[in-house]
């Protein structure tokens, strides 16, 4: 055999190795904290989900109980509880498998274009994210949306298949209702890269179909246009309370945000009771009283837009640095302080990384719908209920730019597209 075909070979079977090696990895990861952690499967959120899913398998309907349609909760997640027949043990084990397979499409995502180093090292830090493998092992949305917000990423950088994209897009709001917004960056991010207008208005047009569709049905059973209304307590208890929250300036921001959250709901429900003359705000529909939420909020957050301001700026913190280190504190061999130091280092090494990539693939198409797709979910989210958790869904993309980080440090720029 030549050299150049043994060469050739040799490349051959080690790329083919890579992927196999990347689902290795995760595998190991998610099943071993499976199997050493508690078998503590459920989040105070998780509940909300379970509830309409039994309710579906029971034949009353997307309901959060018999004759009260389920408003606060999309129906995306639950449906695939209800496909496991909300088994918990089943739908964590898929989880995990899910996770591992985003895992190797991140390799496949990231080789293609930046080269195989890149996507390994992508892959391996995805592998190794103790939010994404924590979360992965709760009853709770992140690993599913995270999937297929990755289905809508990889469709749309490659701009193949846009209208199976919009699909996808509008059934991401189905799934997490912070997605609401999503397919406006990605008909930005469409028209930057000079996509043909026709193809962009197919694409926006099915990205609206399903969150349409669903706002229609809660109108039609509660009266409130919206797709989830899960929005307006949130801007309430998290929002409006962690503004107020912000000004207290006391030591801990989680009670003060407690103590105002609940003051603000108890005002709140005492004027929807005299304003819509009911005994009992807690009695109408959930949608109807968020609606009335999200307008006292509004009052909050307008009267204090500076506050406002340093709390969205807590909560992208808390978003980007939260290493969720506790968590694998409970697996490990080693004291809770050298777990935390090493997983917040980490943590704050991959941002570090992932700024580098993000400056190094600026006007690379992966590398720009990356930085915009990270920066909506991060922002978004940004409030007094910011957590690692809402890092996992744009973990991969993290991921992708920290390993062109540590690429373009190491010298290897041919490794990376030439900008431009």
């Amino acid at each position: 055999m030549k050299k150049s075909q043994r060469s050739s070979y040799f490349f051959i079977r080690t790329s083919n190795l890579e992927p196999l090696a990347v689902a290795a990895a995760a595998l190991l990861t998610n099943f071993a904290y499976f199997a050493l952690t508690r078998p503590d499967y459920l989040f105070p959120d998780s509940l909300t989900y379970l509830a309409p899913a039994r309710n579906l398998l029971k034949g009353l309907g997307f309901v959060s109980e018999p004759g009260v349609a389920e408003t606060l909760r999309t129906p995306g997640y639950p449906l695939l509880l209800a496909a496991f027949g909300t088994r918990i043990v089943p739908v964590i084990v898929a989880q995990h498998l899910l996770s591992a397979a985003i895992a190797v499409a991140v390799y496949v995502i990231a080789s293609r274009r930046l080269g195989r180093f890149v996507g390994l090292c992508a892959a391996l830090l995805l592998a190794a994210d103790t939010p994404t493998i924590h979360y992965a092992n709760r009853i709770l949305s992140e690993t599913l949306f995270t999937g297929v917000l990755l289905g809508v990423f990889a469709l749309v950088v490659a701009r193949c298949r846009l209208p199976v994209a919009g699909i996808l897009t509008g059934a991401l709001v189905l799934i997490r209702p912070v997605a609401i917004a999503y397919f406006l960056v990605v008909a930005v991010y469409l028209l930057i890269r000079r996509v043909r207008a026709r193809d962009v208005v197919v694409y926006v047009l099915l990205a609206l179909a399903l969150p349409f569709g669903w706002a229609l049905r809660n109108v039609a059973r509660t009266g409130v246009f919206t797709v989830s209304s899960i929005g307006g307590t949130n801007l309430l208890l998290f929002r409006a309370a962690g503004t107020l929250a912000i000004l207290d300036g006391g030591a801990d921001f989680d009670a003060d945000l407690r103590d105002e959250g609940a003051g603000l709901l108890e005002d709140a429900n005492d004027d929807i009771q005299r304003t819509l003359r009911v005994g009992d705000a807690e009695e109408l529909p959930h949608a109807v009283r968020a609606r009335h939420y999200a307008r006292a909020a509004l009052r909050v957050i307008t009267e204090h837009p500076l506050a406002f301001a340093e709390l969205t700026l807590r909560g992208l913190l808390v978003n980007l640095f939260d290493s969720r280190w506790e968590a694998m504190s409970v697996v490990s061999p080693l004291h809770p302080s050298t777990v935390r130091i090493a997983l917040d280092g980490l943590t704050a090494a991959i941002f570090v990384f992932a700024l580098i990539g993000a400056i190094a693939l600026r006007r690379d198409d992966l590398g720009i719908l990356a930085i915009l797709t990270v920066a909506y979910f991060l922002l978004i989210s940004a409030g007094g209920e910011s957590e690692s958790r809402f890092r996992v869904p744009v973990m991969p993309q993290i991921a992708i730019l920290a390993a062109a980080g540590v690429t373009r440090l190491s010298g290897s720029r041919s490794a990376l597209p030439a900008a431009g």
